[in-house]
């Protein structure tokens, strides 16, 4: 009785949820997760039973991801392309049960971000540390981070330091799923030094 609560539960959600062991085999998929798998432009699919991804890169990332959630106990990001769209945003957490991890897909129902003066005047981040939040946000990772922002992957860890003390996130994939909840609202610039 009490596992067909929780499933019906997780089929509430309004996020796509698959449930997986270390080798990928899915245990638990909720009704978002079934549609989405199903659909013909996800990144994502189920073959032979194993979550996968269509793309060999993204495929080797979402196994590693899977891999240390299960082994090391650590969260992971992934964002997974889908062409023109918006791409999805993985969240990959090791579950209390040995070797399983929860694989949160986050499918924005907006495309629109956090404004960066937002984050700064929620959580007092620079300038510099709320670019770096919209891009990790947008699914980058560090090293793409730094290459775009033209400073060395040092620095954006330095940052992501930071970031956490001020946020109370120890994880980057924690960190990244308190920065989603932040919904994208319009700023009105009607004063020049409101300007991020």
């Amino acid at each position: 009785m009490k596992l067909a609560l929780l499933e019906r539960a997780l089929d509430m959600l309004d996020h796509a949820l698959v449930i997986v062991d270390e080798a990928g085999a899915v245990h638990y998929r909720n009704r978002m997760a079934s549609a989405l798998l199903k659909s013909a432009g996800s990144p994502l699919s189920v073959a032979a039973g194993v979550l996968g991804a269509r793309g060999r890169e993204l495929h080797a990332r979402l196994q590693a991801a899977i891999r240390v959630a299960c082994h090391e106990r650590r969260s992971s990001a992934l964002a997974a392309s889908q062409g023109s769209r918006t791409p999805l945003r993985l969240m990959v957490v090791p579950m209390d049960a040995a070797r399983e991890a929860a694989v949160w897909i986050l499918a924005p129902h907006s495309p629109r971000l956090p404004h960066p003066r937002i984050l700064g005047v929620l959580f007092g981040l620079s300038r510099a540390e709320a670019r770096l939040a919209l891009r990790l946000l947008a699914g980058q990772t560090p090293q793409e981070c730094a290459r775009e922002a033209g400073v060395g992957v040092a620095t954006v860890r330095s940052q992501l330091h930071s970031m956490f003390a001020k946020t109370g996130a120890r994880r980057q994939a924690e960190l990244v799923a308190l920065l989603a909840r932040i919904p994208g609202i319009e700023i009105n610039r009607g004063r020049s030094g409101d300007r991020p």
